[in-house]
């Protein structure tokens, strides 16, 4: 029996600037309010997700699709966009996108590649890909890609209306994940969000 996943609710995804801060639940009526209501420096940053399903089309190039379900085996790409919609330059920011149980990464498929780290766990360790572990027999040995629960890229600075991209791949396992992310939307509300997020105090450039 094939296990069928809402795709909306396998990732969760949060932005830290200098410290963790949980992104704006992206919908219902309250999410909407705290975001119009948000002070001005928690409004620097929009972050805009959008989940897709990867196809090959007729000439065997990887093809986008809404990903509205998944099913085993599906590749999914999450593209994340980070926008300065503030009249001052934000620096630091840093993403922090999760992998849930039940996906397993793509080897090679955050991009950007330069800068891209990896961890085991939630508060773990970041290292770049691959990561690295001691094996039984004392010898070190490649982490198999379906234990990276974390991926984090620094974003330096973003002048005022500038944005950055990352993204990455991820294949739908067999096992449903054992626990839901702390945030999701409706599979029928569209694969995009856009919520807002606590940046870093803006500078003047």
């Amino acid at each position: 029996m094939k296990t069928r996943l809402t795709a909306a609710a396998l990732l969760s995804l949060f932005l830290a600037t200098p410290i963790w801060a949980q992104l704006v639940p992206p919908s219902g009526k309250s999410a909407e309010l705290e975001a119009a209501t948000a002070p001005q420096e928690q409004r620097a940053v929009t972050v805009s997700l959008t989940q897709k399903k990867v196809v090959k089309d007729g000439g065997g190039r990887d093809k986008l699709i809404d990903a509205d379900a998944v099913k085993p085996n599906d590749v999914l790409e999450y593209r994340v966009v980070y926008k300065n919609v503030s009249s001052q330059t934000v620096r630091g920011i840093a993403a922090n996108l999760p992998l849930p149980e039940g996906l397993e990464y793509v080897a090679r498929s955050a991009q950007p590649e330069k800068g891209a780290q990896f961890a085991l766990q939630a508060d773990g360790a970041f290292a770049p890909e691959p990561l690295m572990r001691k094996g039984s027999d004392g010898r070190m040995q490649a982490v198999p890609y379906d234990e990276y629960r974390q991926i984090r890229w620094r974003i330096d600075e973003l002048a005022p209306g500038a944005q950055a991209v990352v993204s990455a791949r991820a294949t739908v396992e067999a096992v449903k994940p054992k626990t839901a992310p702390s945030a999701s939307t409706s599979p029928n509300s569209a694969t995009t969000r856009t919520a807002t997020a606590t940046a870093a105090s803006p500078t003047k450039p």
